[in-house]
């Protein structure tokens, strides 16, 4: 991790060694929405061949399933991320 790429911590906006432990985290969530399309395609292919979807995976396009529609990254220090949820912080930007 380059200097550029270090922040405050997301939840108490301190330095990450302000409690003088070297170790912090970087929380990465990525949020996914379905092609519904994709998925209905392929279950009618594994349909039309008996249930196998194995074969249907092989013979049908390789569709991606799913695409990612954000991204949330935050650094917490190792005291905040032991004390706070931080669920609240990786909703969206």
């Amino acid at each position: 991790m380059k200097h550029k790429d270090l922040r405050p911590c997301a939840n108490c906006g301190k330095g990450v060694m302000h409690a003088g432990n070297p170790i912090f985290y970087r929380v990465k969530v990525e949020t996914f929405g379905v092609d519904c399309n994709a998925v209905q395609r392929q279950a009618g292919l594994e349909m039309m061949l008996g249930g196998h979807a194995g074969l249907a995976n092989v013979m049908g396009p390789d569709d991606d399933m799913a695409s990612l529609v954000c991204e949330n990254i935050r650094i917490f220090c190792s005291s905040c991320m032991l004390d706070v949820n931080v669920g609240h912080f990786l909703e969206g930007d």
